[in-house]
Formats: C-alpha cells, structure tokens, sequence
C-alpha cells in the first residue's frame, strides 16, 4: 500500500512540476523578458493580470475555469493541463522504470524535465535554446562521471542478461 501512496505523491509532484515547466517554456521565449531570472509571478498572457493561487492549481484550474482567464474570459492554451499530465505520467514512468532506485530517478526525473521543455519549446518555436541545452548537458556529465558508490553501480545495473 505505501506505493500506491507513493506514486500518488510523486504524480502530484509531477503535476506541480510540469506547471512550472510550463512557466519556463513561456519566460524562455524571445519576446519574454526574465527581469534577472524565472522571478515574478504569473500573469494571463492577454490581460497581464497576476493570477492568484486558485488560478494555478495543476490541471484543477484549467477544468474549473473551463478553459478561460478569471479575469478576461479569454481561452487559456491546452498546453498547460497537457504539458502538467505529461510531467505527472511520466513522472510515474520514470519512477517504475528506475525501480525506486532514489539516485537514478531523480536523475532521470530531472533529464525528463529537461526533454519536455525542449520538446515543447521546439515545437513551438523550431529552436533549441542553449540555456536549456547546456545545463542538461552539465547534469549527465555529471551523473556519468560520479563514483558509481554513490549510484549503485552505476548505468549497468540494468543489463540485458536480466
């Protein structure tokens, strides 16, 4: 039973993260301007009003709203529920792939994060930007390169003779 619970926490977790992925995908764009950072809060993209904390519940928001902005009526993109229950699934995916393994699913968790934003910002503006790409690149050089003590043996764990 603790893993149903577990689960439960980690796709929450998930739901959460992919909302702030969504927020990185928007700040990242060209015509954002991150004012020093990810800093700020959330705001509709069409009347700028800052959202409060009941407009930014994962996914629940979206429904409840039923797809407008409290404040200017106007539709909020399905990119955000969307993107916020891929993070959550594969959040779960990660989690069983890597047998519990804590060291190695929170690596891939973080590879994971990493690979929606480049995904969804490539897809919505054909490029990869290189703030995304080069701390990415940074953590698997890391994590490759770690005593293998720390991670349990390291990526041959998972052998094919298994």
């Amino acid at each position: 039973m603790p893993d149903i619970f577990f689960s439960i926490f980690v796709f929450l977790f998930g739901l959460i993260l992919g909302s702030f992925l969504n927020c990185v995908i928007y700040r990242l764009a060209p015509h954002q301007n991150f004012g020093g950072g990810l800093g700020g809060r959330s705001f509709c993209p069409h009347c700028k009003h800052t959202l409060s904390w009941q407009d930014l519940i994962p996914v629940f928001s979206f429904i409840f709203l039923k797809g407008k902005c409290r404040y200017c009526k106007k539709p909020i993109s399905w990119q955000y529920p969307l993107i916020e229950l891929v993070t959550g699934i594969l959040f779960i995916l990660v989690l069983y792939h890597t047998a519990y393994n804590i060291p190695y699913t929170i690596y891939e968790l973080i590879i994971a994060c990493f690979l929606i934003i480049i995904f969804v910002y490539d897809l919505k503006h054909y490029i990869i930007p290189d703030s995304v790409i080069y701390p990415a690149i940074a953590i698997a050089l890391i994590f490759n390169f770690l005593p293998h003590q720390i991670f349990g043996g390291g990526f041959n764990q998972f052998s094919i003779e298994d």
